[in-house]
């Protein structure tokens, strides 16, 4: 993340090109899939890269080249703002990654997204989810029942890889036989491993969905993937082409962000005992502390493609350029929360982007906070104290959605 060491490097198959006339403080060393240097921490990663520069944005010559937003103010701006800043493209490497994203509502700019984002939001919001809350709450009960004897649990494999899934599965109506694929393929757009390019992940979502489609197109079934089938806009039925676009979109959040959300959570939480003791001790404070868990620990850096050339803290975006925009530096900016990387149940106000801003804001955030609130519920029920198993190496992930290496943690025996 410096920028002395590549500004001065000669550009490659691998590093873009500088845009004419870019000032080098201006061009950093950072690569959003791998941005770890001195530190494994993801948010700490994000707010060291903030700290290196006085500039609002900076560019980086990885993944094809492209902006990064530094500025809170800025970044709530960039998603907020579809006449300069638009969702057709949201990935990087724009020509390949972006290229292969195009599904629905996310790749499309208001007023066009509207009647596509109105199917998902009947079927997404606050009255859909709570008739799914008796099967969460079974589930996550099922979960630590499972393991809470044993006094320890790799806590990424056998909870937060099993209940958002395992929902999510159930919301479409799939078989979680089919997890590990689905998984794997959401993985390879967020966080790639290089297995595949993103047109190969494209093309093995297609071959999966398009039969389910076809099969659920005109039946009676109550599943979110039937009734995306039978989604109108505009005065008429969604194509076929149009419900496909649609269920990968879905498909692909719902694989991945709550994962390592609850992955990040449960790591601060084991760390942070007095926080755990206040929780155990006062059933109210599971709202503040999944809240305070949003506040503290968002992870999308998602992008955005400039529609035309603007003049943007003092330098000019092009036409085309692609910008990425950290939601974790507008939660972890002390002018937007006092002392940021406190974990404070107490918070009078909090402000964030987790779930972006504007007309994307993540439609399933009622989910996630439904589950969330369930899990800790839960949880504390049945282990009110937990530490992380010492000696582990802690680990988080790069990408467009952060992730968290699996870790363990332990609790005393009686907690069971």
């Amino acid at each position: 993340m410096t920028e002395t060491t590549l500004a001065n490097l000669e550009p490659t198959a691998e590093l873009a090109t500088p845009p004419a006339g870019l000032a080098k403080d201006r061009i950093v060393d950072f690569d959003i899939y791998n941005p770890f240097t001195d530190s494994n921490d993801l948010h700490r990663t994000w707010m060291d890269l903030q700290a290196s520069t006085d500039h609002k944005i900076v560019w980086t010559p990885h993944n094809g080249g492209h902006w990064i937003a530094l500025d809170s103010d800025l970044i709530v701006q960039v998603y907020a703002d579809h006449e300069r800043f638009s969702s057709f493209n949201v990935l990087v490497p724009k020509d390949t990654a972006g290229e292969a994203y195009r599904f629905i509502p996310l790749s499309l700019n208001p007023p066009e997204h509207q009647p596509y984002r109105k199917i998902l939001n009947e079927n997404l919001y606050s009255s859909s989810i709570k008739k799914l809350e008796p099967g969460i709450r079974e589930l996550t009960a099922e979960l630590i029942d499972g393991f809470v004897d044993n006094g320890q649990c790799n806590f990424v494999e056998e909870f937060a890889e099993q209940l958002p899934l395992r929902i999510f599965m159930q919301l479409v109506d799939l078989d979680v036989e089919h997890l590990p694929k689905l998984k794997h393929l959401a993985d390879e757009f967020t966080r790639p491993d290089g297995s595949m390019t993103p047109q190969e992940a494209t093309a093995e979502f297609i071959r999966f969905t398009t039969p389910i489609l076809q099969e659920r197109r005109g039946s009676d079934r109550s599943d979110l993937l039937t009734a995306i089938t039978r989604g109108e806009v505009f005065g008429r039925p969604l194509t076929d082409e149009e419900a496909l676009r649609m269920a990968i979109q879905v498909m692909v959040g719902g694989l991945d962000t709550v994962v390592n959300f609850m992955g990040f959570t449960v790591q601060l939480l084991a760390q942070s005992p007095d926080v755990q003791a206040r929780i155990a001790a006062d059933r109210k404070l599971i709202t503040p502390t999944v809240n305070e868990a949003l506040r503290r620990l968002p992870l999308v850096a998602s992008g955005r493609e400039i529609v035309h050339d603007t003049e943007v803290d003092g330098v000019t975006l092009r036409k085309g350029d692609m910008v990425i925009s950290p939601t974790e530096l507008v939660a972890l900016d002390p002018d937007m929360n006092d002392d940021p990387l406190r974990f404070d149940l107490d918070r009078k106000q909090r402000k964030h982007a987790i779930f972006g801003s504007g007309p994307h804001t993540c439609p399933g955030q009622f989910l996630a906070r439904s589950e969330m609130k369930i899990f800790l519920e839960e949880w504390f029920d049945r282990i009110p104290s937990f530490e992380l198993v010492p000696g582990q190496n802690l680990r988080h992930r790069g990408g467009i959605v952060g992730g968290v290496e699996p870790f363990m943690i332990r609790w005393p025996a009686q907690s069971g």
